[in-house]
């Protein structure tokens, strides 16, 4: 066989965008052989039609398709079952894009509070804001020293592993209150699945509009329901639910530099 009519290895590699490294490994498993092989030089040479091959493959391994499983569902394979899998894949992109955005999201909501309390000063800045529908899973907690706190969120954190729940912000706490008494704190993660089906305590919050402001230290101390009360009345709102307490930086390890955002749901009178 005249190797002329082939590419050397790391010609094909280079049209390909595929080091020789690699395409030795699909070689040896046999995803990828080269079209003939020098039986003195053992040099590996491949035709162009090829490169439709090394697209599939690294097209596939893009949307996290493994190369065994390229081995075992693509190739040599009928056009029922090829079309049958990549449906499948299609569909485990879709999930993969609907999470990256959602993480998206939670990272520019995060980048968007960051520079809001970047210069934070000593009188509170009010402001309102549409929010979607929420629901904390969440965990009752009556003591508020700052050593308790880990455990609770961690528990949070496996029981959400185990739920399949899709998080769409920080930990955050729950202040119910009656008669302007404080009754309980609760400690939750926000999710955008109602849980409580499946035996998980969940809070939902509506979404619409609500009030918000920062403000410094550790967030289950400190009393806001004055502070909502006054800015309420000035403006011709009443609060229409609990109490919200988002920390922006985790007071876990520093109570002095804690960050934390009050909401509060509000509606005009």
């Amino acid at each position: 066989m005249d190797s002329n009519n082939f590419l050397k290895i790391s010609e094909f590699g280079r049209l390909g965008k595929t080091s020789r490294k690699m395409l030795i490994h699909y070689d040896k498993m046999g995803l990828l052989q080269p079209a003939y092989t020098d039986p003195d030089t053992k040099y590996r040479y491949y035709s162009i039609q090829q490169i439709k091959s090394l697209a599939m493959i690294k097209s596939l391994q893009a949307i996290g398709v493994t190369l065994g499983e390229i081995k075992e569902k693509y190739l040599n394979t009928n056009i029922k079952d090829y079309l049958k899998n990549l449906k499948r894949e299609e569909k485990i992109i879709e999930k993969k894009f609907a999470e990256i955005q959602t993480a998206k999201k939670i990272l520019a909501d995060k980048l968007n509070c960051l520079e809001e309390i970047v210069d934070l000063k000593d009188e509170i800045e009010f402001k309102l804001k549409e929010m979607p529908l929420r629901y904390l899973i969440y965990s009752n907690i009556k003591s508020k020293k700052l050593e308790d706190l880990p455990p609770v969120v961690l528990n949070l954190e496996k029981k959400i592993l185990k739920k399949d729940v899709l998080v769409v912000g920080d930990v955050a706490a729950v202040k119910k209150c009656s008669e302007g008494k404080e009754e309980e704190i609760s400690i939750g993660i926000f999710s955008k699945v109602d849980k409580s089906d499946d035996g998980v305590q969940n809070y939902k919050f509506d979404k619409g509009e609500y009030l918000c402001f920062y403000r410094n230290g550790f967030f289950l101390e400190g009393e806001n329901s004055g502070i909502i009360d006054e800015w309420c009345s000035k403006n011709g709102y009443v609060a229409s639910g609990n109490t919200i307490i988002v920390p922006l930086l985790l007071p876990f390890l520093n109570i002095a530099g804690s960050i934390y955002q009050v909401q509060v749901k509000v509606k005009r009178i």
